[in-house]
């Protein structure tokens, strides 16, 4: 499905006094070059001070179109100047050889809804309908009536990307610096993904509608909309990125346990490291930085200082 799986933080409030907003951070020359080099990427970064430290947030997003004009080098350099970062790490599934080729077997027989069901029987008939449009266009097959609305879903974002493909995204390239020059790293709070895998092939079909309408509105909004999206990315229009239809599948497109994986709630942590005299450098997923309620509004909120793009629309 998805071959990154994003692990979390718990989530809290930010009950705490405030800090004023003109708090002058120390190592100010030191956080003033890695804020810098930060910017030097192109993608969305925030510098917030608190009296003790400055923390810096980079934005990321899954799903970089190939081509998309970004510095990665830029980043590679950000993470070396910090004294640690935090990321969402990557994590696999194990087990022996045979379980990995059950879970194989498993999902190639999920692919095809169960005797009796069809996609007409879990969707509204406007909803259908939509399908049925995307198959008079010769989008989709006849028999697609048949196909898991989760399988039919990934069959439809693979249209939506059309001959573009992906590239590596901001992930990667920390994930990769990170373990090869071994820079110290926040402990965040993980799970094991075999228990979720078990959890998502009891799931019934229907909680994968959602995903699927999305998916849907994915392919309606035309060629070149993943590749939209990751330009607002690389140009820190934030809210453009959010609004844009890819969103809707990352936050639906999964297991309902997955929910905090992939929209974690950072608040609490965030907090933390501010307090802490460390230059933090987070590179987490853009929209658990700029959605409403999220850390960039609630930092705002508690008066922390807060610089970079303008994420609210």
């Amino acid at each position: 499905m998805y071959r990154r799986v994003r692990l979390f933080a718990a989530a809290s409030t930010l009950a705490a006094s405030v800090v004023p907003a003109a708090a002058q951070a120390p190592r100010a020359a030191e956080a003033d070059e890695i804020v810098v080099t930060a910017q030097r990427t192109g993608i969305p970064v925030w510098r917030v001070n608190s009296p003790t430290t400055t923390l810096v947030l980079i934005g990321s997003i899954d799903r970089v179109a190939k081509g998309t004009r970004w510095d990665p080098a830029a980043l590679n350099q950000t993470l070396l100047k910090a004294d640690r970062v935090m990321f969402p790490g990557t994590i696999g599934l194990t087990g022996s050889p045979f379980s990995l080729i059950g879970y194989a077997l498993k999902w190639r027989r999920h692919a095809t809804l169960p005797k009796g069901q069809t996609l007409a029987s879990l969707m509204r008939p406007d909803q259908f309908q939509r399908l049925v449009a995307l198959r008079n266009r010769g989008v989709l097959k006849p028999g697609f009536e048949r196909k898991h609305p989760l399988h039919l879903a990934l069959m439809l974002h693979g249209i939506a990307k059309g001959k573009d493909g992906y590239g590596l995204a901001a992930g990667d390239y920390v994930s990769r610096t990170v373990r090869k020059n071994k820079i110290k790293t926040v402990p965040i709070t993980s799970f094991r993904a075999n228990p979720v895998v078990k959890e998502f092939f009891a799931e019934p079909p229907k909680t994968f509608v959602p995903c699927l309408l999305a998916s849907i509105s994915l392919v309606e909004a035309g060629p070149g909309t993943i590749k939209r999206r990751s330009d607002a990315w690389a140009e820190r229009r934030v809210p453009e990125v959010l609004a844009s239809p890819v969103e809707p599948v990352n936050a639906t497109c999964h297991p309902s346990s997955w929910g905090l994986v992939q929209q974690p709630d950072f608040r609490a942590q965030v907090r933390t490291l501010l307090a802490q005299p460390q230059l933090t450098v987070a590179v987490v997923e853009l929209g658990s930085l700029a959605r409403p309620g999220g850390v960039l509004d609630s930092l705002a909120a508690a008066g922390f200082d807060v610089r970079g793009p303008r994420w609210k629309s």
